[in-house]
């Protein structure tokens, strides 16, 4: 199994910059890849194209997203020879504009998310509740592609979805239900995704540094806490957020592969 990093860009924060703790910073967006013997799996899927066009309303473009040149998570993937429709299956962490504003993208593939995440996702949106980062335009688009979800119950706390790949259900902290990846790759590396449960490194602490937007402030920390002791009883490490100190030092898809 192989896993291919993609450069989805960066959001600049100039406003109320909470990942950082201030001042003005680019903080990356991207997916991972996971090309398996049983097909491919898509883990986040980055930003809508047509956010900066008018999709998000204007208060969301105040930090603005650079995807750069073919930065998009369809166009990474045709750099690589694959079609969306190639996607088996795509693992969505959570449903934040940074995170599910691909979905669209993905009609036939099945997408996993926390059923907590998307039930309340959905309820925000019956009711026109769009004060977090959950974008109407995104949601809208998921319903007009109608989008096969496969939610995951609160009480199945992790299983395996293909060998080497298992889904870490890690409940709400940031948003209203998480989602995570252990992987482990055909040379035994092992690597945990945990997208927002932990922005970056210097978030786990001690003691735990809440950054950006955080929906259950207990769960947050259970999250981490969960998190550090798994990748430690794994020997995997934990690949974080929004971390472009991280990032930096990441092989992206265009450069080579994790196997």
């Amino acid at each position: 199994m192989k896993m291919y990093v993609l450069d989805n860009g960066v959001i600049r924060i100039i406003s109320d910059n909470k990942v950082t703790g201030g001042g003005t910073a680019d903080i990356p967006i991207h997916s991972f890849l996971f090309d398996t013997p049983e097909g491919y799996v898509l883990f986040d899927t980055g930003c809508d194209p047509d956010g900066m066009s008018g999709a998000w309303p204007a208060h969301m473009q105040v930090n603005p997203y650079i995807a750069g040149e073919n930065g998009y998570v369809q166009e990474r993937l045709a750099q690589l020879g694959l079609a969306c429709d190639d996607i088996r299956y795509v693992v969505v962490s959570h449903l934040h504009i940074d995170h599910a504003g691909g979905l669209k993208f993905f009609p036939n593939a099945e997408v996993i998310v926390s059923r907590t995440e998307l039930c309340k996702t959905l309820r925000d949106y019956v009711r026109r509740d769009f004060s977090g980062f959950h974008m109407q335009s995104d949601i809208e688009s998921w319903l007009k592609a109608e989008i096969r979800w496969r939610p995951v119950p609160e009480d199945i706390e992790e299983f395996t979805l293909l060998p080497g790949l298992r889904i870490l259900n890690f409940g709400p902290g940031h948003s209203y239900g998480m989602l995570g990846i252990l992987a482990e790759l055909d040379s035994g590396a092992k690597y945990l995704l945990a997208a927002d449960t932990i922005y970056t490194k210097e978030h786990i602490g001690p003691p735990v540094q809440i950054a950006g937007i955080a929906y259950d402030t207990k769960g947050y920390v259970k999250t981490v806490e969960r998190i550090v002791q798994r990748s430690q009883d794994e020997g995997a490490d934990i690949l974080f957020g929004h971390d472009m100190e991280q990032f930096r030092t990441l092989t992206k898809s265009m450069e080579g592969y994790y196997d």
